[in-house]
């Protein structure tokens, strides 16, 4: 249709300015403002098209923006929120991107025969461990090359088990991947730095739950076990590498949030990559843009929800309620226990993490509470700490309905089944965990 065309030529621009933006700053001005008036438009006709929960989204976070905002925005204001939202209408485009090239590339394929010859009875830490490395760049496409992996003649309760075992792994990714959409919401409210302090924190709680969750999973995981898994990883490892060196060392260099250089870096490192491979453009490109299409409500849902953080984290509104639910006198570990969990236990009820993290780190950024900026940040965005946690186990959950869809497993078996305790015991315990280095700080 003409309409869906001229829905992928406003995206891509506002794709295009966004890398422009990053790169340019305050210099191309005048044509960021174009992007976000494309991205205004594709939103435009984008509405007619969203889902029912995607649209319930939104009322939501226009219900939150009218009880948090002191005041109706002037013109200005949501045009600078709106350069500001850019990049994040970029950032999904380009793991799109990333995901359709990832399945063209040797060395995946090579990734998936190995797992595919692992034997049952250590395949579940098999694929657990590989979803959490390549869940760090491709998030959901993971599910698409690992699902590949499996068996053809795999039963409906050996599929459940690995699909449970990928959504730890793949969501636990996000305790220190830059590339997820939760660590770009983290970085807006937290300076760069602390950012990077996050990370590092985040490969900690990343290690110790996949350490924990193998043991109680993946019976009888023992070191022997794990190194096999581990193996299956050998051919995708130098890419994976490269990737993140690429884009920490552009970040560092240049003084660039970790979503900007995501933006940045990746389409760079495609191109050189098709300029090797020119036959696959055809189907990347087609890949590519159906992809884009099926992404048209979590681009809506994410720009809405930064442009409504953007806009109520500089509203005066926030030190009324810092001071209704008395934030500054509530001790710090214990905000920090119950961040993680009231993110978690809300996306199990069918809310967005992109909405009460949004709200959350907005009070809490703004607020006297005496935390750590990297702790904070960690608790919003950790698997099982915050965002990912309740993704994991929320029917609504991008990650729950792309899984049950490779893996053929119906999507309710996925998010109230042993996740969903996980989920909860994990939320707290790392929130309890993140509280008591914070009263060490």
């Amino acid at each position: 249709m003409i309409i869906d065309k001229i829905r992928l030529f406003l995206l891509c621009i506002a794709w295009l300015t966004a890398i422009i933006n990053v790169v340019f700053g305050q210099v191309a001005l005048a044509l960021a403002n174009a992007g976000v008036l494309s991205l205004l438009l594709f939103f435009v006709l984008t509405l007619s098209r969203l889902k029912k929960e995607s649209i319930a989204i939104v009322i939501l976070l226009l219900v939150v923006a009218y009880f948090l905002l002191d005041r109706f925005p002037s013109y200005e204001e949501f045009l600078s929120g709106g350069r500001f939202t850019l990049v994040f209408a970029a950032l999904l485009p380009t793991m799109t991107l990333v995901r359709s090239v990832s399945l063209k590339v040797e060395r995946v394929k090579n990734s998936q025969n190995l797992l595919k010859n692992l034997p049952t009875n250590i395949s579940t830490s098999g694929f657990q461990i590989a979803s959490h490395f390549f869940g760090s760049v491709i998030n959901t496409g993971t599910f698409s090359i690992l699902s590949a992996a499996l068996p053809e003649d795999s039963d409906k309760n050996y599929r459940k088990s690995i699909a449970e075992a990928c959504l730890r792994g793949m969501n636990t990714s996000a305790t220190w991947s830059p590339f997820f959409v939760a660590f770009a919401v983290g970085q807006a409210f937290i300076d760069k730095t602390n950012s990077w302090i996050a990370m590092v924190c985040g490969i900690f709680v990343g290690m110790l739950f996949n350490l924990v969750s193998l043991t109680v999973f993946a019976h009888g995981s023992t070191y022997n076990k794990i190194k096999l898994s581990l193996a299956c990883l050998i051919p995708v490892f130098p890419i994976l590498s490269l990737i993140m060196f690429s884009v920490l060392a552009v970040s560092f260099f240049f003084d660039f949030t970790a979503l900007s250089a995501v933006v940045l870096v990746m389409p760079v490192m495609i191109v050189i990559y098709l300029l090797f491979n020119f036959n696959n453009i055809s189907e990347i490109y087609s890949d590519t843009k159906f992809w884009l299409f099926n992404s048209s409500d979590d681009i809506t849902v994410i720009c809405v929800a930064m442009l409504v953080g953007y806009l109520i984290s500089r509203s005066n509104t926030i030190n009324h309620f810092n001071i209704f639910f008395g934030l500054s006198i509530i001790p710090a570990w214990t905000l920090l226990a119950l961040t993680p969990l009231f993110i978690t236990v809300f996306s199990f009820m069918g809310i967005h993490p992109v909405i009460t993290s949004t709200i959350v780190l907005s009070l809490l950024t703004m607020g006297q509470a005496e935390i750590h900026p990297a702790l904070l940040m960690q608790a919003h965005q950790a698997p099982l700490v915050g965002w990912a946690g309740g993704t994991m186990s929320s029917v609504a959950s991008l990650s729950i309905l792309t899984c049950s869809n490779m893996f053929q497993v119906e999507s309710r078996k996925l998010a109230f089944g042993p996740n969903l305790l996980t989920a909860v015991i994990f939320s707290l315990s790392a929130g309890l965990l993140l509280g008591f280095v914070n009263s060490l700080i």
